[in-house]
């Protein structure tokens, strides 16, 4: 019997111990979940790259400074054509829509044994579908850092040896003594200058010591405010041009009145320039400006003509040149007309004398 109480008594210290464990390990999962995030929900990125910079497996990835997923597998995309890397990343759901091109993706390194970890900037928009491709930007790394200071020093010492030597415009200040002594002569003469301008002396002196200039400006100053004052408080062309409104609705109506007419004078021009009006078929009609040449030009071979005319009957050639010129003819046919008036005149009178009628 009492074989049988130890032997259950080892058994429930047993259960105890087992429980116990299981309690520990399910306390571990739980710790090692919420730190790590192994019950939210996840999503994938990938992200290519020149050079990851020593990134690892397992490395955190922070948004805006805030862990939001772990990088879980990294190797060449294609080595066959290029060197680029992809690195893959399990990334919170409601981080990873905060992820978009605008984003910025780097590799930095925290502490001092020189972690890295991915870096992302938020993009500016909230993706309801996430990103799944990405392009990475590659850092400086120390290396070049330390190469480039390198050639900076060189350079350094290169400029350092030739002011060294006298050479350029540095040299010459360094080792040229005639140039030390011109700065020191020019010291001195500057030297000189001051003391005569705290003298007075000059127009620099009479300028620094003299009140009469001073004054001058603020008598000018003062006059100045006066008119500013003047034209401000009278009823001049200045104060009206500045403080009346209907002055300026005036200038407002007349701007407009102008604009109308410039309107009206582009509507006039452009009914003369149209062909459908008389002045517009004036203008634009060849046809029209070709008779009218035509007609100017007939006109002038009549008027030609005519004066050819004139100048003949002028001259006395021709029938009409005759009747205009000859005195005779003219006589001649003066005296036939007073003798046919002459003759009808008597015809009236005595009508029997030239007319005879019998029956028999």
């Amino acid at each position: 019997m009492e074989r049988s109480n130890r032997i259950g008594w080892a058994q429930v210290r047993a259960g105890i111990f087992i429980f116990v464990a299981l309690l520990v390990i399910a306390g571990g999962v739980l710790l090692m979940g919420q730190k790590t995030k192994m019950f939210v929900a996840k999503g994938k990125l990938r992200v290519v790259m020149d050079d990851v910079a020593g990134l690892k497996e397992g490395a955190p990835v922070w948004l805006a400074g805030v862990d939001v997923g772990v990088v879980t597998a990294i190797d060449f995309m294609a080595p066959q054509k290029s060197n680029e890397v992809n690195i893959f990343l399990e990334v919170d759901n409601n981080a990873l829509r905060k992820i978009g091109p605008d984003s910025k993706i780097t590799i930095k390194t925290r502490g001092l044994m020189g972690e890295k970890y991915v870096d992302i900037t938020p993009s500016q928009q909230y993706f309801e579908t996430p990103v799944t491709v990405l392009h990475g930007t590659s850092i400086m790394k120390l290396d070049d850092v330390v190469q480039k200071a390198g050639a900076t020093f060189e350079r350094l010492n290169t400029v350092v040896d030739a002011i060294t030597q006298g050479k350029g415009t540095l040299g010459k200040l360094t080792t040229d003594p005639v140039l030390y002594q011109n700065i020191v002569k020019l010291t001195g003469e500057l030297n000189a200058l001051a003391v005569t301008i705290n003298h007075g002396n000059g127009s620099l002196g009479k300028l620094a010591r003299s009140p009469e200039p001073y004054n001058r400006l603020v008598t000018i100053l003062n006059r100045a405010d006066r008119t500013l004052q003047n034209i401000q408080s009278s009823d001049g062309t200045l104060n009206k041009l500045i403080y009346d409104k209907t002055l300026y609705d005036k200038l407002v109506a007349l701007a407009e009145k102008s604009n109308q007419a410039a309107d009206d004078v582009r509507e006039l021009n452009r009914k003369i320039t149209s062909k459908d009006g008389t002045l517009g078929m004036l203008i634009n009609d060849r046809a029209f400006y070709d008779k009218g040449l035509s007609l100017l030009t007939r006109a002038d071979n009549s008027l030609k003509s005519v004066e050819k005319i004139v100048v003949k009957v002028n001259n006395g050639e021709g029938s009409a040149g005759r009747l205009v010129n000859d005195t005779e003819l003219y006589e001649r046919m003066n005296r036939m007309v007073e003798d046919v008036d002459a003759l009808i005149k008597d015809v009236k009178e005595q009508p029997r004398k030239y007319i005879k009628f019998s029956l028999f």
